[in-house]
């Protein structure tokens, strides 16, 4: 009897908070699977009609996510969008609407990892963590957004700078995954350093010495593998368009001429 009032009491909560999340009346429903933590699930979209398009705000413990597609109060005709989580393979949408509500399931099509291991010298004297974003410059294109408007998606997971400047990031394959890896969908693979506390981007971190692999903005090229020896780490130099100010630690402010690395 218990058990049966408690499976009843867990039933009533879950369609409280189901009745609490109104459903719009135009909407495509994304599903979720399990095997998906929803609050890193990331989708990047545009109905037709619209200039900037939209973004879903990531929560945890969701299977499904509702994107609202009335825009200037008429139902749109066409949504398309981009769609990611950790460990998958990168999946685009487009899909026409007719004024019913839609559905679409993504599916992880599994994609290995990666190791991308760098020291970083100097820094600007702050607590800092670091993250992968993959720009997929071929999304504005597909989206038909401004070319102003780049995509940037976070791959991998979050790492931390050691006492001396190393880090080791995580990050899937993006040379093996079929959209990012091909070879008419631009895109690079830029490491950033965010503050701990306000997670505010502090600097994009430019490897030294490997121009082979490093685009032109100071990111890296999609690769089956980076340099990993444990004898010659590569060096990144940090870029931040306004650095913060370096203090000794009686408080005096030191003059910087070299600690940006920004082209």
């Amino acid at each position: 009897m218990r058990a049966m009032l408690s499976r009843l009491a867990g039933l009533l909560i879950a369609l409280n908070c189901a009745a609490q999340v109104p459903v719009p009346a135009h909407s495509v429903e994304i599903k979720v699977p399990p095997e998906v933590a929803s609050e890193r699930f990331f989708v990047r979209y545009a109905l037709t009609g619209q200039r900037f398009g939209g973004w879903v705000e990531p929560s945890p413990g969701l299977s499904s996510y509702f994107i609202d597609t009335t825009t200037r109060n008429r139902a749109a005709t066409r949504i398309r969008a981009i769609l990611y989580a950790p460990g998958c393979a990168i999946q685009t949408l487009d899909l026409a609407l007719d004024g019913s509500n839609a559905q679409f399931t993504f599916v992880c099509h599994e994609l290995k990892t990666i190791s991308i291991v760098g020291r970083v010298d100097r820094f600007f004297g702050r607590p800092v963590k670091l993250e992968a974003r993959y720009l997929a410059r071929w999304a504005q294109r597909f989206l038909g957004l401004d070319d102003d408007l780049i995509t940037a998606i976070p791959v991998g997971d979050v790492a931390e700078l050691s006492a001396d400047g190393r880090f080791h990031l995580v990050l899937p394959d993006l040379s093996q995954d079929p959209l990012a890896g091909a070879l008419d969908h631009a895109g690079e693979v830029r490491i950033y350093a965010k503050d701990k506390e306000s997670e505010a981007l502090v600097a994009q971190l430019i490897p030294t010495g490997l121009p082979l692999i490093t685009t032109r903005m100071g990111g890296l090229k999609a690769q089956s593998a980076y340099p990993s020896d444990p004898f010659f780490t590569t060096v990144f130099e940090p870029c931040a368009a306004t650095p913060p100010p370096v203090r000794t630690r009686e408080g005096f402010l030191i003059r910087s001429e070299a600690t940006n690395a920004c082209r």
